[in-house]
């Protein structure tokens, strides 16, 4: 066999024992760079992808190459920077995509203002949820609780799943209710939000059936309600929720709760309403690690069909720390531009999304070659002028606002510092401007920089992109 038969061999081993995320995220652009006699040498993207593989696979990637080529004993990894570009031609990655479960149809349910709705997306189930050890437990009480069956005693009831917005809670949510409609088709299965549930409960009051809405509510299977804190400081709806609470649980129908924060901080909360809350398993979902950031990338760019360069990848995932929803909102900026366009991403033009975004927020790039190169004072311009989202006329212009003049003395700072220009040279680019009015502007922008936290982030931040110190 040669090389690329042994690696489609190996490959084939390792996706049956690697779960599909992991697989796709850490082995797609990896190749075999050499075979010499007892050793092997892999090729990697990124120092990042090299360093996970080596710290964290080595021992079944040898084992597997070993099931091939028993002679290996030796395995090494190196660098190849040219594999981000070059397209995947393995065949155990197509045979690999998955394909989304079919939920059995769901019926449309009747809410009390006469609309019809599924109630859940299907899209989100347990199985394409991307576990990290910050979900770890939470997902694995959901799928506990979607696959017990229901005649059983329920063994947690509530699950009270909580975190910070944009995290998965609804993802999870949403899986439990359409998993256990999966496994029991005839499953009365509702998932609703807080402020739905509000809305159906003033309306059933102004329009005399409430006895219509508890009917609805408490004859289900499972009941699933996303954003509890919702309810903070609303007495009626709170007093209708615990009495709900209590004929589901009296009759062992499975409750599922989320919200922001734990119900012991609920503080606008009734508290015989946060007791019900916090008697059943509690379990919280945080910001996913970086490992787990880009799995997710890799997945949500695949159901795009787009694909995405590992240096890309984890500049995006290195960047938001904050939430996942912010993270698809960046994939959909990049997916766009890539439509309108017809490019591929790099880092440079993903950092651009960035700052429209965000202006002026300090993002960080992978490595020195992806440093933005300024050639002249037009580069120096062009990026000040999309990192604070001013026209660069303006900077290039008289007027005073401070929105402009800030911006305006920084660049004079870059083009000083990184393209060594004269204060003549500065102030002939910006308008005309005279060697006295560019050295003060210059001098006041670095007194800032020592006392004015967010005039130092600035250049900071345009110092790094420039590989300044």
């Amino acid at each position: 066999m040669d090389k690329f038969q042994v690696w489609e061999t190996v490959l084939g081993r390792l996706s049956e024992k690697i779960s599909r995320m992991e697989f796709f995220t850490w082995f797609k652009k990896v190749q075999i760079a050499e075979i010499s006699g007892t050793a092997i040498v892999l090729a990697c993207p990124t120092e990042m992808n090299k360093n996970w593989l080596e710290s964290k696979y080595r021992t079944i990637i040898l084992s597997n190459f070993q099931a091939v080529l028993p002679e290996i004993d030796t395995l090494y990894f190196t660098v190849d920077l040219s594999l981000a570009d070059k397209p995947q031609t393995s065949k155990v990655f197509e045979t690999k995509s998955e394909k989304p479960r079919k939920l059995p149809n769901q019926p449309e349910q009747q809410f009390s203002d006469g609309t019809k709705t599924r109630i859940t997306q299907e899209r989100f189930t347990l199985s394409n949820y991307i576990v990290g050890e910050e979900t770890k437990f939470a997902h694995a009480a959901a799928c506990a609780v979607a696959e017990s069956p229901l005649t059983e005693k329920r063994k947690y009831n509530p699950l009270f799943i909580y975190g910070g917005v944009g995290l998965g809670k609804t993802h999870l949510l949403q899986g439990i209710a359409n998993e256990i409609r999966r496994l029991n088709p005839n499953a009365k299965v509702i998932y609703t939000t807080a402020e739905r549930f509000m809305n159906e409960i003033v309306k059933s009051i102004r329009e005399r059936k409430s006895n219509e809405l508890r009917r609805k509510y408490r004859q289900v299977d499972a009941f699933l309600l996303d954003d509890i804190q919702f309810f903070e400081g609303k007495e009626k709806t709170q007093e209708e929720l615990f009495n709900t609470f209590n004929d589901l649980y009296e009759f062992n129908k499975q409750i599922v709760f989320s919200a922001d924060r734990p119900p012991s901080e609920l503080k606008g909360i009734s508290d015989r309403l946060r007791s019900r809350l916090g008697g059943g398993l509690l379990a919280d979902v945080q910001m996913p690690n970086i490992e787990t950031r880009m799995a997710i990338l890799q997945e949500k760019s695949l159901a795009k069909q787009i694909i995405l360069p590992n240096d890309v990848l984890e500049f995006i995932a290195s960047n938001v720390r904050s939430n996942l929803r912010e993270l698809e909102n960046i994939l959909n900026q990049v997916s766009a531009e890539m439509e309108i366009t017809g490019t591929s991403p790099t880092v440079q033009s993903v950092g651009r999304i960035f700052r429209k975004l965000n202006p002026g927020e300090d993002y960080t790039l992978s490595n020195d070659s992806t440093k933005f190169i300024a050639k002249n004072s037009d580069d120096i311009i062009t990026l000040v002028s999309e990192y604070f989202q001013v026209p660069a006329t303006d900077l290039m212009g008289t007027s005073r606002k401070s929105e402009i003049v800030l911006p305006r003395q920084i660049a004079w700072v870059l083009c000083k510092e990184a393209l060594k220009m004269s204060y003549e040279g500065i102030g002939f680019v910006f308008g005309g401007k005279n060697h006295t009015t560019i050295m003060h502007g210059i001098r006041k922008i670095k007194a800032l920089g020592r006392k004015d936290s967010t005039v130092a982030r600035h250049l900071h931040s345009l110092k790094k992109d420039l590989g300044l110190k």
